[in-house]
């Protein structure tokens, strides 16, 4: 049974789609030995389906165990006959429904390899479905998805909205790979900023440290390699226009911009901006600094519900104790 359109198909593949054709035909053989079985309820002898991989032809072949009057047994090897017509047709339709799943196989595995890349950087996705939990979403051809745990708290989406997200990972799923995406990360802060602050991406100016509380309030140190370039006023931009556009691309959240020193004492009091401190004492036994600050910074330097505070920690590494300033001869 000769099939040249099943040749032809197969040379396409391979010129187009990379994908072997000796590969192709041993999955093709499997799958019509599985079809004649089924079609010609032939169970009990062990069938093989073979294509010749040069003229295209389909032959159908029975192993039969036979024992002769002294017990021995003989395996012969039967090319069937019975390529019918109707045997023509079974193999047409499970030659097409093998080819069609291959290829989707192949598109899939390329979209995952070529999606992979993107791990590890920031995309533009389009809002498809968003609800309370997972928000899903579309890049180009590939499906992605935002999972509820690293969306920033109160943040809505809209269909049709585009939104910027850190690609944690692609995952391979039954439809094809999944681009998941954090808007939660650190990383997308960061990356953010490289986009948006020139000195960033050239290296002149370098991220050191990030503290986050995704959609309130983040903490940067930056510092430069060169002296002639402020990192804080890089990264701010005339008139605020550089810092205005990621704060934008995250709904808001609050930034503050510290500069980096190796010295603990004054990268301390740096973090605790906007607040001005008056004197840090540092314990290096015990990895902790005392903070003085006046009476009118107080609530600045430990912010609202501890946050400044607690992120300036985060951001230096350090333990911090905060006290207010107290004048001799003042009680406590």
């Amino acid at each position: 049974m000769l099939n040249l359109n099943l040749l032809e198909a197969l040379e396409q593949l391979e010129k187009e789609k990379n994908i072997r054709r000796e590969e192709v035909i041993q999955i093709l053989e499997k799958a019509l030995t599985t079809a004649y079985k089924k079609n010609f309820n032939d169970h009990e002898n062990e069938v093989k389906v073979k294509i010749d991989p040069v003229t295209g032809e389909i032959s159908v072949y029975k192993i039969i165990e036979e024992t002769d009057d002294d017990g021995i047994s003989q395996v012969q090897t039967i090319r069937n006959v019975l390529n019918t017509k109707k045997f023509g047709r079974i193999a047409a339709q499970t030659a097409k429904q093998v080819l069609i799943q291959k290829l989707r196989e192949v598109e899939k595995e390329t979209l995952y390899q070529e999606y992979s890349d993107l791990v590890h950087t920031v995309v533009s996705a389009e809002v498809i479905r968003a609800s309370g939990g997972d928000v899903d979403l579309r890049i180009n051809k590939v499906d992605a998805v935002i999972p509820a745990r690293e969306r920033i708290p109160g943040e809505k989406f809209t269909p049709g909205q585009f939104v910027r997200g850190y690609v944690l990972e692609v995952q391979k799923r039954t439809k094809g790979p999944v681009v998941v995406l954090s808007r939660i990360a650190p990383e997308l802060l960061q990356k953010l900023l490289e986009k948006h602050v020139p000195e960033i991406e050239s290296g002149i100016v370098r991220i050191v440290a990030t503290s986050r509380e995704p959609g309130s309030r983040t903490k940067i140190a930056v510092l430069s390699t060169d002296p002639n370039v402020d990192p804080v006023g890089a990264c701010i931009g005339e008139g605020g226009t550089r810092i205005i556009q990621v704060i934008k691309e995250l709904n808001g959240e609050k930034i503050d911009l510290i500069p980096f020193s190796s010295d603990p004492a004054q990268f301390i009091s740096n973090a605790l901006a906007p607040a001005k401190v008056m004197d840090v004492l540092i314990n290096e036994e015990e990895h902790r600094a005392h903070v003085t600050v006046s009476p009118g910074q107080i609530s600045l330097a430990i912010g609202k519900e501890g946050q400044n505070a607690r992120l300036a920690a985060k951001l230096t590494g350090w333990k911090i104790d905060i006290r207010q300033f107290m004048e001799e001869g003042t009680k406590s």
